[in-house]
């Protein structure tokens, strides 16, 4: 399923279980509700996109521990900035009067619930942060933001098994409907794998293929593209720095803005390369 389909789905859910959760509890009629809905819906869009916006893009290559502590701050900074625009946003639609609106918080056990509840919305947007989606329309070619769009696959130019071996004669193609486009290697940055997909990264976006992180490696040239972690092959031209961060890791920071902590033998990789 496309990261946009699942979004909107998500969206006409959640504001459809709260409309309804408000209705049969508090008894209100259809109009209060649906306020009421949109009031608990809104925080969840707004600071969900961003959470999982951080996740992806600051969480996702780090080691486990520095995972851990981003999300206990990233929940509790998600479950306090929900709250407070959900109480604003109450005031507003159901608070409002000659005067303004009044902002009235929770009882203690109400806001007890609401960051449990909080928490837990937390949880399921950090586990969806991980999920590998299709990004944009098939049709459209590529998407606003440069990054390949549809149903992507990668292909070998040749079946072969030895020819996979030898990079010299390997060149991918991205599938796009029913198009083929040849991906060129020299703007890959970077290449990460979840079980039998890979996200390819390049200069101008992202491409999301049916293959695995080792099948992948298979066809690079040893001499351009590194295993740091047994979840990233990198371009090293396309390092921009390299710094290390202790236990005899690296954390490389990519000429797009990217970070990718390697492990310890992908570190003793590039550091024998060191002149």
């Amino acid at each position: 399923m496309r990261r946009g389909t699942f979004d909107l789905l998500a969206v006409v859910a959640i504001f459809a279980a709260y409309s309804l959760t408000v209705r049969l509890a508090l008894h209100l009629d259809l109009r209060e509700s649906l306020l009421g809905g949109v009031a608990n819906t809104v925080p969840v869009v707004v600071f969900g996109a961003l959470v999982r916006r951080i996740i992806q893009q600051k969480f996702a290559s780090r080691p486990a521990a520095f995972q851990l502590a981003g999300h206990l701050v990233l929940c509790a900074l998600f479950s306090s900035l929900s709250y407070v625009l959900l109480i604003v946003l109450l005031g507003l639609f159901v608070g409002a009067g000659p005067n303004g609106f009044l902002v009235q918080p929770f009882s203690v056990s109400g806001a007890a619930w609401q960051s449990l509840e909080n928490v837990t919305i937390y949880a399921l947007i950090a586990a969806v942060s991980y999920l590998p989606f299709q990004h944009g329309a098939a049709a459209a070619g590529t998407s606003g933001g440069g990054e390949q769009a549809g149903a992507l696959v990668v292909e070998p130019s040749s079946k072969d098994p030895g020819a996979r071996s030898d990079a010299s004669r390997s060149r991918y193609f991205v599938r796009i409907g029913d198009e083929l486009r040849p991906l060129d290697m020299d703007t890959v940055v970077s290449i990460g794998g979840a079980d039998d997909y890979a996200e390819v990264r390049t200069l101008l976006g992202r491409h999301l293929v049916r293959v695995t992180l080792a099948e992948f490696a298979e066809a690079l040239d040893p001499a351009n593209y590194v295993r740091v972690h047994r979840s990233w092959i990198v371009n090293i031209h396309r390092i921009a720095r390299a710094e290390p961060v202790g236990g005899g890791r690296l954390r490389l920071h990519l000429e797009t803005g990217q970070t990718i902590a390697t492990s310890r033998a992908g570190a003793k990789l590039l550091r024998e390369r060191t002149i």
